[in-house]
């Protein structure tokens, strides 16, 4: 839920840290089967257009399933209002799902709408040296173990209620949650 994060991810422009998340997910969704990662997209519907942050599209047994992702470039925490806005974007372009990935963390009300309504919450934080790990609810212990992107200076850490706490999952190549997450199509 408080996952810290150095002043470097805030130092990337919006634009810049809408591409480098969309990067982290498109390690995580390469191997789904034709699938497109936009950045930038416009939707167009019958109520208006919406522009998207990013987009991704894949099919899986013959059916295409269209994804939602908004970027939240914040120094303070992302409330649950947010993620609310997200899910009336989702039904109003017919999307499957819904990413929002944050510089900085969730609030607690965020990540039960969210975890309710199917929508992943990413925030992004630092590999390699500075790495916490949450191993209970609401406290942060120091770790040894270094979470490794393949060079990349931040990992995405995916979290969700579990209705007694938060689960976090950071995503990497051999951790594919978010690809587990995208195919749980209900």
């Amino acid at each position: 839920m408080f996952i810290p994060t150095h002043e470097s991810v805030l130092d990337m422009s919006p634009t810049d840290f809408e591409k480098y998340s969309l990067q982290i997910l498109l390690q995580q969704v390469k191997h789904l089967s034709d699938c497109k990662v936009q950045h930038n997209k416009i939707i167009e519907v019958d109520d208006g257009n919406y522009q998207i942050d990013g987009y991704i599209e894949f099919k899986l047994m013959g059916v295409t399933y269209k994804t939602i992702v908004e970027c939240k470039h914040y120094k303070s925490s992302i409330p649950r209002e947010k993620v609310q806005i997200l899910y009336d974007k989702i039904r109003a372009c017919g999307t499957n799902k819904g990413i929002l990935i944050s510089s900085s963390n969730f609030q607690s009300g965020a990540i039960e709408y969210a975890s309710k309504h199917g929508i992943a919450l990413i925030q992004l934080t630092d590999a390699g040296e500075q790495y916490v790990k949450r191993s209970q609810f609401n406290v942060i212990t120091n770790s040894h173990q270094i979470p490794y992107n393949n060079g990349c200076p931040y990992i995405g850490v995916m979290q969700s209620s579990t209705g007694i706490g938060i689960n976090c999952s950071y995503l990497s190549r051999t951790n594919l949650s978010l690809k587990a997450y995208l195919e749980n199509i209900k």
